[in-house]
């Protein structure tokens, strides 16, 4: 890799892609943008091979592009097969074949040499995942569902999860996946946007062995990290570690100002990295809850991949860093995209503390009567003096 240093990839609502350097706590811009255009923004990325020589860019528009990491080249963007659907949410590459999941409900299957299938999993698609061969999807009102990426032209599921039971009304529960990680064992574990964690054992049974939840707002990150853990973001900025083997929280991460909109655990560092609505791209160890890097990136933050690299490797003595020396150093040269380029906290820091000054009870009387005099008419105010 020509650029050892890039260990994070990051998209953004404004169609730019990101790198950052964690031991450096620097970022740039990887892409030019005349005129930013939320059409264009970045929904997913995705490696092409594990040697993570190039990695593949999904745009909200129904385009993908190519961004060479050795010689730092981004393709040209080129559209997809027209789905049904209005966004591109999320797709899923098997070597030559893209998977691409549209919000309405519609899965293309396109190769490079152009032919396309198209088949309907349900409406309102919101999250689709690939492991191995077994490709998962899911949304709202559409339960958790894995197909087989030789069978999937058919339509037909391999499997397909079944809601919980009624409340204690007898209620139906609404369905809403949000995202899907592939566990060990064959278990498959959900977030849903009614913040409840399901775990799915496909041997077992079609409705989920574990239901737990995890505060009172909707999760729109998860990433599966190790020892039967996952950690959860939502939309109200609030993250924390689950044990999905206990049912229990473990511990919250906290230094969040917005929501949560990607969620990614390093594949051998005990370290999860997170960004979304606040602009800032944060590095918190798993298991101190310590925050170690913080980057703020001018921009609303969708999506994020990162290297299987040891970063610590590029540092003198892989020393943490703190709050307030990992912010990052942009170039000067570099376009300015429309947002704030201050930080907040600076903002705060620089403001000036206004003192009070606690008067005696005397000062306060002749305030009083100095203030009571002077609403007396000139006749009176005399007297009133003596």
């Amino acid at each position: 890799m020509a650029s050892p240093m890039t260990n994070v990839f990051v998209g953004s609502e404004t169609g730019l892609l990101k790198g950052i350097s964690i031991a450096k706590g620097t970022w740039k811009n990887l892409n030019n943008i005349e005129t930013p255009n939320k059409a264009n923004e970045i929904t997913c990325l995705c490696w092409d091979d594990k040697k993570e020589t190039s990695l593949t860019i999904g745009l909200k528009s129904h385009q993908i592009g190519k961004y060479d990491v050795k010689n730092q080249i981004i393709s040209e963007f080129k559209p997809l097969v027209q789905g049904k659907g209005v966004n591109l949410k999320s797709f899923a590459k098997l070597e030559n074949v893209i998977f691409a999941g549209y919000d309405s409900g519609h899965v293309s299957i396109q190769a490079d040499n152009d032919t396309s299938d198209e088949i309907t999993i349900g409406s309102h698609l919101q999250c689709l995942t690939r492991n191995g061969n077994i490709i998962g999807t899911g949304g709202k009102e559409t339960c958790l569902k894995l197909y087989d990426v030789n069978t999937i032209a058919t339509g037909t599921p391999v499997f397909q999860a079944k809601n919980v039971r009624n409340d204690w009304l007898n209620l139906r529960v609404p369905v809403w996946v949000t995202g899907i990680n592939f566990m060990e064992e064959n278990k498959i574990v959900t977030s849903t946007g009614h913040h409840q964690v399901r775990v799915y054992d496909p041997r077992v049974q079609r409705r989920p062995v574990l239901d737990m939840t995890f505060d009172d707002y909707p999760i729109t990150a998860m990433s599966l990290c190790h020892d039967h853990q996952v950690v959860v973001g939502n939309t109200k900025g609030s993250m924390g570690l689950l044990d999905v083997r206990k049912g229990k929280l473990v511990h919250r991460f906290k230094g969040f100002a917005g929501g949560i909109r990607s969620i990614q655990c390093h594949s051998s560092l005990p370290v999860v990295a997170s960004c979304g609505l606040d602009r800032f791209f944060r590095v918190h160890d798993i298991n101190t809850k310590e925050l170690l890097h913080k980057m703020y990136l001018k921009s609303r933050l969708n999506c994020l991949l990162m290297t299987k690299d040891d970063w610590c490797e590029d540092s003198v003595d892989c020393e943490k860093v703190t709050e307030k020396n990992c912010k990052a150093v942009s170039s000067d040269n570099e376009e300015d995209e429309g947002d704030d380029d201050v930080d907040d906290d600076q903002v705060w820091e620089q403001m000036q503390v206004v003192k009070t000054r606690t008067l005696k009870r005397k000062k306060i009387d002749a305030v009083e009567e100095i203030v009571d005099i002077k609403k007396l008419p000139k006749r009176k105010r005399k007297t009133a003096k003596k």
